[in-house]
């Protein structure tokens, strides 16, 4: 496109100096005839107009060069990097890869009964903040492992952590001082992973009634405490139970049977929860 301008603009200034010459070439002081008056006059008319025509070209030759910038622009392909990155991500929010989920039963349930890919999982029933790096718990393949082994066995992307639930036994400075001493721990051991605290899913309203240390109350300062320690170690914090809670803020006995844990069907509801983001 560009080259035809070029060209319109020559042969444009062409006619104005043909034009300017044969001005040039009649003497000022002499008479002229009638037709030398009508040539002059026709051949200002053509200059007026070619010079007209030249500036309309030129500032249209120039909208031309901005749209055609912008379009190499946005015709311009994405690099193999930028890419690859968003390819990796997209891996990981569909299957889990680079992940890995600490936790108790609430995990071991979202490992059996939900989807998690290609996720690890490091958790067991009884699991606590307390005994977390010494136990030894089966991972893939059946063989056993420390904590401290599975890191070591990758660098991983997303680590998701839900404990609590069987520290309420504990005095509550207690759980939150071990608790956040377990996180800094994994921020040591996993420097490069995003660290996810998960809340303690509640229990349902007839079960917290029995009991003096496992309600909802003490579930509500726990979780209220690990969202405090993740807002002050730069984590994110993730909250299921409006999922499951009925309206009073227990978790809804249409979920549970043994009112703690949640049926094995919905564990896959909660997957595509954290799956979508949380």
């Amino acid at each position: 496109m560009r080259r035809y301008w070029y060209s319109i603009l020559l042969t444009g200034s062409m006619i104005v100096m043909a034009a300017t010459k044969l001005s040039m070439d009649i003497p000022k002081n002499e008479p002229i005839d009638r037709e030398t008056a009508a040539i002059l006059a026709d051949n200002r008319m053509v200059e007026a107009q070619s010079t007209e025509m030249t500036g309309a070209m030129t500032v249209e030759a120039e909208e031309t060069e901005k749209m055609e910038a912008m379009n190499a622009e946005e015709s311009t392909p994405s690099s193999p990097e930028t890419e690859e990155r968003a390819v990796s991500e997209s891996d990981i929010n569909e299957d889990f890869s680079s992940v890995l989920f600490i936790g108790d039963s609430r995990t071991v349930g979202l490992s059996e009964y939900g989807d998690l890919g290609q996720a690890d999982v490091f958790a067991n029933s009884g699991m606590s903040v307390f005994d977390l790096f010494e136990a030894r718990v089966s991972v893939k393949g059946g063989e056993k492992k420390t904590l401290e082994e599975v890191f070591a066995s990758e660098n991983y992307r997303t680590i998701y952590l839900m404990l609590g639930i069987n520290e309420l036994g504990y005095e509550d400075k207690a759980i939150v001082n071990q608790y956040r001493s377990v996180v800094e721990r994994i921020r040591e051991e996993q420097p490069a992973a995003a660290l996810v605290l998960e809340a303690n899913l509640h229990v349902t309203g007839e079960k917290a009634a029995k009991s003096n240390i496992f309600n909802n109350q003490r579930i509500d300062a726990l979780n209220k405490a690990i969202k405090n320690i993740a807002e002050d170690t730069g984590c994110r914090y993730i909250d299921v139970n409006s999922l499951f809670d009925d309206e009073n803020g227990n978790l809804s006995v249409a979920y549970s049977t043994d009112g703690a844990h949640i049926l094995g069907k919905y564990y896959s509801v909660w997957v595509e929860w954290i799956r979508s983001g949380g």
